[in-house]
């Protein structure tokens, strides 16, 4: 795809969802305008490079986070944690998600959005969900007269996230083909996604066992759409 300078603008959309998988699903989604990705990239690498000198925990630059394993004090790099006690220690692998959305309320020109949807049927409901969130980020796109492309976290198997692109309507589509599917592993913003995705479910599910990050998604995230109900 060729992009001219008489195109409409380019807005990135980089999505990964969140959830219990039984009674919650969350997505979460960055949005940056084409310009405005490498600077974001920028900020999220210097806060990476901030983790792997930091000697609480270095982890790698190159190392993949997963707010989850965070969350639990676990994860293949955690174990380098110079903090002798266990509840320390944890406590600094928590600090991580913090860290990020911080990071995340500093990308310029961002916009966050996070959505949810309580179910008692997980596999029927996010994909459902994440069409939802695909009619609000193509409304989004009407209404600032951008074109989108949307990258999810995936190996391109997950059919029901394509459909979702496309059921969309032909006129005045705004996002452009399916859904590109990169692994999160190996994408930064994607690692970024899924920190915020992680924060806002834990608003809305408020579980007891992760009670010190409730607060954390509206605290570092207060100009954020969400997290919303659909």
């Amino acid at each position: 795809m060729t992009i001219t300078a008489a195109a409409a603008p380019l807005r990135l959309y980089f999505v990964d969802d969140s959830g219990d998988g039984r009674a919650i699903v969350s997505f979460a989604a960055l949005g940056l305008d084409l310009p405005q990705t490498s600077g974001a990239l920028a900020h999220w690498l210097a806060f990476r490079a901030e983790l792997a000198a930091d000697a609480r925990l270095l982890i790698p630059a190159t190392a993949a986070l997963h707010s989850h394993e965070l969350a639990g004090g676990r994860g293949r790099h955690i174990h380098h944690s110079r903090s002798t006690d266990r509840d320390l220690h944890r406590r600094h692998a928590r600090e991580v998600i913090l860290r990020g959305l911080r990071a995340v309320s500093g990308f310029p020109g961002v916009r966050v959005r996070a959505v949810y949807r309580e179910t008692d049927d997980y596999a029927r409901d996010r994909p459902d969900l994440y069409a939802a969130l695909l009619a609000q980020i193509s409304e989004e796109l009407a209404t600032t007269g951008h074109h989108g492309v949307v990258i999810v976290d995936g190996d391109g198997t997950e059919t029901a996230l394509r459909h979702a692109h496309r059921r969309l309507p032909d006129p005045g589509r705004r996002v452009v083909g399916d859904p590109v599917f990169l692994a999160a592993r190996t994408s930064q913003l994607l690692q970024a996604a899924d920190m915020v995705a992680y924060a806002a479910f834990q608003t809305v599910a408020k579980r007891e066992n992760r009670r010190f990050m409730w607060d954390w998604f509206g605290s570092v995230l207060p100009g954020a759409d969400g997290p919303r109900a659909l």
